[in-house]
């Protein structure tokens, strides 16, 4: 492809036309309306770094009958499809110009391949033109080629051609808030559907038979669960196969019972008033009953783009919400579910096209040749593809039949030090990178590629003030020659990057930044691999030879409180009795100050824990179990360990647990012996899994944590925790309350049967974010102090394999020797803190209250949603 014509042709001296330039590799398309001697549309395509370009007299039209002539011309940059204004007098299509409609194109098969054979098929993602095109060489050819430009019959099928979107009395295209007028307009006359040549009738006849062969069936007026994606690292083979592009954006599905409209996350959470115009756009379907499945995203620049979605969520956007529909499961009284997906999407296609709506666009797909519809994802800009067998039933689980691919794998890293950049670079050099492996944090390679000057300045600001003398990972993997070149810094930031798996010294292979994670904190990091730091205060603290260390000191003053024996019945003879006895766990140095700014000490904590053994073993029995250790007291260092070894006692017993680098023993007891053996190690907190040992692959428990903001005050914490019962009762849950021993307060879900736990974790980040989303001035769902700041974070992170959260009943390694404390909902009124229960006061709550508030919970039968 060459310029050389379109260079030819101008004098760019005297005219604003660009000569060259623009970004390649995105796959943009281009509507111009072009004022020049003749008045035309410009068609234009991005292949192999330029804009093959075509002039349309009478412009594109949306009509399938209409065969628009389109004469092919000169190649133009890339940098033209930006371009409008006045081409001056006497220079080559001298003229106004102004761009109509833009976006990106995905070709089937090869463009240049289908070029020279002079049939070139694709879909088009614009404002104004959206669905399958087709451009077809015609046999007259003169002095430049002649094509037609078509429509296909699709959704996006219409009666109307380029021109409805013109301004008749200035020629000039409409704005796009005067567009979406017109496409939903009730004073528009409705598009007739285009369904009166002999191949639509044999489509139409066919979904008439496949929808009176469905059985009735009659919905309710709630959410259903939607079909979830498996991923895979390459794209599945064969024709049994479609694929549709992955939309980046937020999984809606929709309900329509009785002709009334619901919009939902995909955990369930409504969305109705969040986005009425989509409701709107369904509604107008004039449908009786229906069950839709989707994602919403918005378009910027032809391209899908997330932050422009979140910005419009939040108030702050302009641009339109579109519902990009790939599944339909009931329709009017019919259930569609056991069709094969290609009928279902039939139908969905059939009645997109009967009622076309602007928010409202049918997802294309491609069947067989996955690899090549990946790699048009790809160079379209776009995140990747979902693939899905064409004659799966849809199933409300993760079944296989769907599967997600990306682009490139990408993971979470710790920096833990930088190199001083060389030659023209500015900021930083290269960020080292670290992982948690085996209980400590190891260097695994540096990354500099993808870093612009802005960011890599930015960087170097923050890193500095962070420097330290020694590594906090294991340097092992690392060149020696490479590390006097390292400086080092505290563990506090977390990235993520791509790369291209692990080469054979166990480095990252190709690193590429991909960006910061503002998110995620170093704690929750090392906590995922089951030996993380702790977090104390907001604190995060630094990890380093398998141990993470930190100061809890308290920053306020704590008034001195009573030993535990002036509220349990408890004494520091019966207290000492323990280390004498034959058949009890001797509890050496019980007068060693465990608590000092509370005056508790082991023997203390040794005696609480005995108390409380019958209702803490139902928490932490038989589950995998991190531990927290503080061998010189709460004040000091304090380690979160959870494997097993020797040592311990004869009680404390290790569960095989898989892991990505194999197999380990985790921490497990089963009795009270076991429990002591723990406190006689110094054990002050207990965090077991979400799930027993017996099946460690599946939870049985959803963890919500609400971890407020400094200034937040603790009756909006208990707003909070009312709003999260709320939502989950809407869905059928039931849910439990604790304190946690801390700030905050957590919300338990039991699920009996288990669920895998990527369900777990989706969902409750579902139910996170979607809080997050409704409530944006009280909620986050992203970790971070800088997040919380007046606001609550819905913490999900608790719920995935290998994560914990604090057991009922356990202690807090904290200045006040707080107690995560089961409630009753009646009780939180009362409740004026997340640690208002201490070790001081716990064990007389327990004495004093006539019912268990947690009694039911293992008999508690619920499952993760089924929403049929």
């Amino acid at each position: 492809m060459s310029l050389t014509e379109y260079q030819r042709k101008r004098n760019f001296r005297a005219t604003p036309e660009p000569a060259a330039g623009g970004e390649r590799g995105n796959r943009i398309f281009v509507v111009q309306l072009h004022h020049a001697s003749h008045r035309h549309f410009d068609f234009r395509l991005e292949v192999d770094g330029v804009l093959k370009s075509w002039a349309v007299p009478k412009g594109p039209s949306l009509d399938p009958t209409v065969k628009r002539l389109a004469m092919e011309v000169e190649d133009h940059p890339l940098s033209y499809a930006r371009f409008e204004g006045d081409i001056p007098k006497g220079n080559y299509g001298a003229g106004h110009v102004d761009v109509f409609d833009q976006g990106i194109w995905q070709p089937e098969g090869d463009a240049r391949a289908s070029l020279a054979a002079g049939e070139l098929k694709f879909t088009l993602h614009g404002d104004v033109l959206r669905g399958s095109w087709v451009l077809v060489r015609t046999r007259k050819q003169g002095a430049k080629n002649q094509w037609l430009l078509i429509k296909h019959r699709d959704a996006f099928a219409d009666a109307r051609d380029a021109n409805a979107f013109v301004d008749p009395r200035t020629d000039r295209p409409i704005s796009a808030a005067l567009r979406r007028k017109i496409w939903t307009s009730p004073s528009e006359p409705k598009p007739k559907p285009i369904a009166t040549n002999k191949a639509i009738a044999a489509a139409d006849a066919a979904v008439a038979r496949w929808l009176a062969a469905a059985p009735s069936e009659k919905i309710k007026d709630a959410p259903f669960a939607p079909e979830l994606c498996r991923s895979l690292d390459a794209p599945p083979t064969g024709t049994e196969w479609l694929h549709e592009v992955k939309w980046d954006g937020y999984r809606l599905v929709a309900t329509v019972v009785r002709k009334q409209v619901r919009l939902w996350s995909r955990n369930a959470i409504e969305w109705t008033a969040k986005v009425p115009e989509l409701a709107s756009a369904i509604r107008s379907l004039d449908l009786t009953s229906a069950q839709l499945d989707g994602e919403m995203i918005v378009l910027r620049d032809g391209r899908d783009d997330f932050n422009a979605l979140q910005a419009r969520l939040s108030g702050s956007g302009p641009d339109e919400l579109l519902y990009m529909l790939f599944d339909i499961t009931h329709l009017n009284g019919k259930s569609l579910r056991d069709l094969p997906l290609l009928q279902r999407k039939a139908i969905l296609h059939a009645l997109l096209v009967a009622h076309p709506r602007a928010s409202l666009r049918f997802s294309e797909h491609h069947i067989g040749d996955g690899a090549a519809a990946f790699a048009q994802a790809i160079s379209a800009g776009l995140e990747g593809i979902v693939s899905k067998q064409a004659d799966s039933p849809y199933r409300s689980t993760r079944s296989g039949a769907w599967a997600k691919i990306k682009q490139r794998p990408s993971d979470e890293f710790v920096v833990v030090g930088y190199t001083e950049p060389k030659g023209q670079r500015d900021g930083i050099g290269a960020l080292l990178l670290a992982q948690p492996r085996n209980g400590e944090l190891v260097y695994v390679g540096r990354v500099g590629t993808g870093l612009d000057n802005e960011q890599l300045n930015a960087l170097r600001k923050r890193l500095v003030s962070w420097v330290v003398s020694k590594p906090s990972a294991d340097l092992t993997l690392m060149a020696r020659r490479d590390r006097p070149l390292a400086i080092w810094v505290k563990p506090k930031l977390v990235v993520e990057a791509f790369y291209q798996g692990i080469g054979g010294h166990g480095l990252l292979r190709q690193p590429a930044f991909k960006a910061l994670r503002a998110d995620k904190s170093v704690a929750q990091i090392l906590a995922s691999a089951g030996a993380g730091p702790m977090k104390q205060g907001g604190d995060t603290v630094q990890a380093g030879a398998g141990a993470v260390t930190r100061g809890i000191r308290a920053r306020l003053p704590t008034p001195k409180q009573k030993p535990l024996a002036a509220t349990t019945g408890s004494t520091r003879k019966s207290v000492e009795s323990l280390s004498g006895n034959a058949d009890k766990v001797a509890i050496t140095h019980p007068e060693r100050m465990v608590f000092p700014e509370a005056n508790i000490t082991k023997g203390e904590v040794a005696a609480y824990y005995r108390l409380i053994a019958p209702w803490l073993l139902r928490e932490i029995a038989d589950r995998p179990l991190s531990v927290v250790r503080c061998p010189d007291g709460s004040a000091d260092t304090c380690f979160f360990q959870k494997h097993a070894g020797k040592g311990w006692g004869d009680r404390v017993l290790g569960v095989t647990v898989r892991e990505k680098q194999g197999q380990d023993k985790y921490l497990c007891i089963e009795d009270e012996t076991g429990l002591m053996q723990l406190v006689q190690m110094n054990v002050l907190e207990f965090h077991p899994w979400g799930a027993t040992a017996a099946d460690s692959e599946h939870a049985d428990r959803v963890v919500f944590d609400l971890d407020p903001g400094k200034s937040v005050p603790f009756a909006r914490v208990a707003a909070a925790a009312r709003d999260v019962r709320k939502q989950l009762k809407s869905i059928g849950l039931e849910s439990y309350l604790r304190t946690s021993g801390g700030k905050g307060l957590h919300v338990v879900v039991p699920l009996n049967p288990p669920a895998p736990w990527d369900e777990v974790k989706a969902f409750a980040q579902g139910v996170a974010q979607a809080m997050a989303q409704l409530r944006p001035d009280a909620y986050v769902s992203v970790a971070g102090e800088k997040n919380r700041r007046g606001r609550i974070f819905v913490d999900w992170l608790r719920n995935g394999r290998g994560a914990t959260s604090v057991a009922c009943y356990s202690l807090r390694a904290r200045p006040t020797a707080g107690v995560a404390m089961p409630l009753a909902w009646t009780e939180l009124s009362k409740v004026r803190s997340g640690d208002a229960f201490t070790l001081v006061n716990a064990g007389e709550k327990v004495r004093r209250r006539r019912t268990d508030p947690w009694a039911a919970i293992a008999t508690t039968r619920q499952r993760l949603p089924k929403f049929r």
